[in-house]
């Protein structure tokens, strides 16, 4: 403690040098803002590597157990794995790994590598690993747009051009193209022309694949120069593939074009993009690195654009629809207006209480020197920050000691009568910092223990708060050394010399009536309290009994949803085995519906998958991002309410016939996703083998579900559905043939599937060269069966003759988590609270589905969050209580006064669940650790109470006379330290801007916990002290009322 104090005596003795210092931390720490990642929208995702096998062709079941399962057993047991998801659909299987957070990307993607080298797969399966990108890396979204040139060849210069170019900017890791027609040489076979030839596809697939190569001899010597040899036989146009010879017949040769034709024709589709009133566009999804901050990666595709979009041919635009410059520059806007706001009514209540201008402006230099400091260790220790957290800080807790500081060096100085020289004016501000600083350290490090347990959160809460916590505990710790250390130097600097008086103008000596009427009032009401303490105790339990009550009946939800100015829209179309064409057809149809609002901008569908795979989806499966301008721009009857818009849309879509939609936005669903493994806001998991099982129980679940209030927007993924021709092969009807079952499948893949046989390369563009059978070969079970294949011997045999073929009902989608299957129920909630509406949900399912033996259900998505938030939030707040009680009894060493000044802690929880239910607002994360910080600056208060009721015990009679005098003392400051903390909070709790809803709750707590529990504190501590340290002096001929109110004025 004597160095603390002859710190202080340095900073004031040496007051033009901390003056330089406190100055140069303002400018450090601008420098060190410039410099910081600041992310608008944090990153809540784990690290995730996703595997991709694309099996084209094969049913979901096939590829389930040919790669999938093999995969998945290799990749289980990684070192620091977390989750394992899977889905196996038409063609394809993505397998999504997730690994504790912090590890390096690159080291876990190695390690993914070498299990996929060490897994046994079929010839040809070659998986790959997705785009090293986070689920919320999807920056910058683009369609390629023009008069003059067709879809095709917009769709190669996206492929071939785009993705390059984006590839150079920095912090860009991949580009997605999704939608348009890829350019292929298709050979389209005649069934006919080849049984007349008595040839097979298979035959004509070899000839074709084997005659597209280039050789090389070495070099020839010539006149002293070495000829290079080079055998050119690559192909480069149709031409050159019609006269590909399979075989020869007495001599004349058999040609690709004797049996078919070769066209240039688009591939077999798996997605298609539409555009408001456009059913085929080209995009682009530019796709962010792993860790990568978006502020600074936008600002270098900014800076790239012009030279990627001159790269174009003439007549071709790129035409961005989606931003994420836009969402960080709306939420810039909407945090930095609730900043400036905060900061200004911080201002204005210092000047209201204070009344002197160079006191508040000398306080109010805490707030630019505390973030000063806080930026300055942001940038020492490479911390991250977001803009969500820092609107959350309260500038009115951080200015707290400063006020408490300033307001005792001004009555001291106001207090002095004599003649006021420079050393003596230094010695009052010294002996006013001594008189306060142990109370504000002190009522600081009880903060700080509120803010420390946050960083015991993990997952979504633990990215979104953690920031919070840095900044405010580095904001708090640079408060105290800026109110010790440098305001009193500037106060000695900018203070007068001459004696300092009030001053003494009409305004002055009103606002002085003013604060000696609240002093008064608050006398008489602090003797009401001490005349009838049961009564008061009485109230403030009854009214902790009713928070508590109001509390069950307030809801509670994980994370209000971040606005981000669209809608992300998910359609299914029933029935899920739908093909591409009637898709397309019902996108336009709702896209039409949806330009109909002036709400929206754009409307973009996306059908089915993206072309690399990275978005598994069946065709029925359209997802609509809906462009939205801003809420200010929509019309009066939705004031702003995305919910009611999202309300209205959802009826007009439900006209169209044989769909269901699910409404979520754009970021959060890829966030739901990565967190979940399925995308929803709540999703239920039903665990088991059997696939027909688990339809039958994933259609009672819906059933039931459908009843429970407060779920809206029911969707899951059809398990059985997809209609199958099945061709089992007979092998011993095939072995009369002497056909092996390769043979057969081969006949198979090739004539029906169709299959790449090579490429022909066009300059450094590749494009395959497919070869399948007409479309009216193999458009009916009778023509399936007539297809031919050949034997060893030479002879035609029809399919039929060895194989039996069937209809059935296979898989559309199977999905597997934890290394089992499962079964996917998703919704959304509208019109009530999460935690209610999980709980019901649960109630009936348990009630009334009959789960056999080794099924299980669980629940994914914000209820698995909210459950293990709550979980820790529950250990965290009792931890967080005794911590700062051990504090107290360091401070006081004395049992009785520990408990009086954690007495405030009900009435302010009492405060914080008023102001929830009053509003309106769910219970979450959020509120939860506004509960926290308004508790820790509602302690604060009855410490700077309790300790100067202490001192003042020193020199008054009894506990009485010094609960009165201690308390009035430091009346103004609570009241001050209190107005500033609510007000510099309040714009946050009103705003409704984008970017705003995850600091609402957190303001709104601490402002309902402040105002309830300072009317209650300034009462309490005084009574509940001259209550528990009472002396028993009669109270009789003790300090009037209005010898207090003299001493006071």
């Amino acid at each position: 403690m004597k160095l603390f104090n002859n710190l202080i005596k340095l900073a004031v003795k040496k007051k033009f040098i901390s003056a330089t210092i406190a100055l140069l931390l303002i400018f450090t720490g601008i420098y060190c803002l410039k410099n910081l990642d600041i992310e608008a929208y944090p990153d809540f995702t784990n690290p995730m590597v996703q595997v991709i096998t694309q099996m084209p062709g094969k049913s979901a079941e096939e590829v389930e157990r040919l790669a999938t399962i093999p995969l998945e057993k290799n990749l289980n047991g990684i070192p620091k794995e977390k989750k394992l998801y899977s889905s196996s659909l038409f063609g394809l299987s993505v397998i999504k790994i997730v690994f504790e957070d912090g590890l390096p990307s690159q080291q876990i993607r190695q390690q993914v590598l070498e299990r996929i080298y060490q897994t046994e797969l079929p010839d040809g399966v070659k998986p790959v690993l997705g785009p090293d990108a986070s689920a919320i890396g999807e920056i910058y979204r683009y369609t390629l747009e023009s008069d003059y040139y067709n879809p095709m060849t917009l769709k190669a210069i996206e492929d071939w051009q785009m993705e390059k170019a984006f590839k150079q900017v920095g912090g860009i890791i991949d580009v997605n193209s999704f939608g348009g027609p890829i350019k292929t040489y298709k050979v389209i076979i005649n069934h006919e022309k080849i049984r007349f030839y008595n040839l097979d596809v298979g035959e004509i697939f070899d000839a074709i694949k084997a005659s597209n190569s280039t050789g090389g001899g070495h070099y020839i010597s010539n006149n002293d120069q070495a000829y290079i040899v080079r055998g050119l036989g690559l192909y480069s146009n149709i031409e050159s593939i019609e006269n590909t010879v399979i075989t020869s017949r007495n001599g004349i040769p058999i040609r690709v074009k004797d049996v078919g034709e070769v066209i240039i024709d688009p591939a077999v589709r798996i997605g298609q993009v539409g555009k408001n009133l456009d059913n085929d566009v080209i995009e682009g999804i530019v796709l962010m690195r792993k860790g990568e901050n978006p502020t600074k990666t936008i600002k270098n595709l900014e800076k790239k654009l012009p030279d990627i979009k001159s790269q174009l041919p003439k007549g071709v635009h790129l035409v961005p629809f989606y931003e994420r410059s836009e969402l960080i520059n709306n939420t810039m806007h909407t945090i930095g207006h609730n900043i400036v706001v905060g900061i200004i009514f911080v201002i204005i209540v210092l000047f209201a209480f204070i009344l002197d201008l160079r006191i508040t402006l000398i306080a109010s230099l805490v707030i630019p020197l505390a973030l000063g400091f806080a930026f300055l260790l942001f940038r020492l220790f490479d911390i991250p920050a977001n803009l969500l957290s820092m609107g959350a800080v309260d500038f009115g807790i951080i200015v707290d000691g400063a006020v408490i500081l300033m307001e005792n060096i001004y009555r001291c100085l106001t207090g002095y009568k004599g003649t006021l020289t420079k050393n003596k004016k230094d010695a009052l501000i010294y002996k006013a910092v001594r008189e306060v600083g142990s109370v504000i350290v002190f009522s600081t490090l009880i903060i700080l223990c509120c803010f420390l347990p946050i960083f015991a959160f993990d997952g979504v809460a633990g990215k979104l708060f953690h920031p919070l916590a840095f900044t405010m505990g580095f904001s708090l710790i640079g408060a105290v050394i800026a109110s010790l250390l440098f305001l009193p130097a500037i106060s000695s600097i900018y203070m007068p010399d001459k004696k300092f008086e009030e001053k003494k103008t009409k305004f002055h000596i009103k606002h002085k009536e003013i604060m000696s009427k609240i002093t008064e009032t608050y006398v008489k009401f602090l003797h009401k309290v001490f005349a009838y303490p049961k009564k008061f105790l009485l109230t403030a339990g009854v009214m902790f009994a009713a928070a508590i009550t109001l509390f069950c009946f307030t809801g509670s939800e994980f994370l209000p949803n971040l606005d981000e100015g669209n809608i992300w829209l998910r359609v299914t179309v029933l029935p899920r085995s739908t093909t591409i064409a009637h898709s397309v057809d019902v996108a336009r149809n709702i896209r039409e519906i949806l330009l109909t609002y002036p709400e929206v901008k754009n409307v973009i569908s996306h059908i089915g998958s993206a072309d690399d795979g990275t978005d598994p989806n069946l065709l029925s499966n359209i997802e609509n991002m809906v462009d939205l301008k801003l809420a200010k721009d929509w019309r009066w009857k939705w004031h702003g309410n995305k919910q009611k818009l999202i309300e209205d849309m959802s009826k007009k879509l439900s006209d169209i016939p044989g769909i269901t939609t699910y409404f979520t936005q754009y970021i959060q669903d890829n966030v739901e996703e990565a967190v979940s493994g399925s995308k929803g806001q709540v999703v239920l998991k039903i665990y088991g083998t059997d696939l027909y099982e688990l339809q039958k129980l994933q259609d009672e679940s819906i059933a039931l579900l459908s009843d429970v209030k407060g779920i809206v927007d029911l969707s899951y993924d059809q398990i059985i559905g997809q209609p199958q021709y099945q061709i089992k092969i007979d092998r011993v009807k095939a072995a009369r043939y002497g056909l092996r079952s390769d043979d057969i499948q081969k006949v198979v893949e090739i004539a029906i599937g169709g299959k790449n046989a090579t490429q022909v390369l066009e300059n450094e563009k590749r494009f395959d060269v497919f070869l399948r059978l007409e479309p009216n070969d193999r458009d009916s079970l009778r023509k399936v069966q007539n297809i031919i294949v050949k034997t060893p011997e030479g002879i035609s045999v029809p399919l039929s003759n060895v194989t039996d073929i069937t209809t059935d009902n296979g898989a559309m989608i199977i999905t597997r988590s934890e290394n089992s299957r499962v079964a996917i129920v998703r919704f959304n909630i509208r019109g009530r609270d999460l935690g209610s509406t999980v709980k019901d949900a649960e109630k009936i399912l348990d009630k009334k589905l009959n789960l056999p033996d080794e099924y299980q259900l669980k629940w994914a998505g914000q209820s698995e969050s909210q459950q293990s938030a709550n979980t820790r939030l529950a250990i965290i707040l009792p931890i967080t209580l005794v911590l700062i009680g051990l504090i107290l009894h360091l401070n006081y060493k004395n049992k009785k006064h520990v408990l009086i000044a954690m007495s405030t802690i009900l009435v302010t929880l009492s405060g914080c669940i008023f102001a929830l239910f009053l509003t309106r607002t769910y219970f979450s994360i959020s509120a939860g650790v506004g509960f926290i910080a308004a508790i820790g600056v509602s302690i604060q208060n009855g410490v700077i109470l309790l300790s100067s009721i202490i001192r003042q015990r020193k020199f008054c009679h009894n506990s009485f006379d010094a609960a009165i005098s201690g308390a009035v003392q430091k009346l103004r400051p609570v009241l001050t330290a209190s107005l500033v903390a609510i007000l510099g909070l309040f714009p946050a709790a009103l705003s409704n801007g984008i970017g705003a809803q995850s600091q609402k709750p957190f303001a709104i707590a601490i402002i309902g916990g402040l105002s309830v529990g300072t009317v209650f504190t300034i009462f309490l501590i005084p009574l509940l002290y001259n209550l528990i340290d009472n002396d028993n002096v009669s109270q009789k001929g003790l300090i009037q009322e209005k010898d207090l109110m003299e001493n006071v004025k």
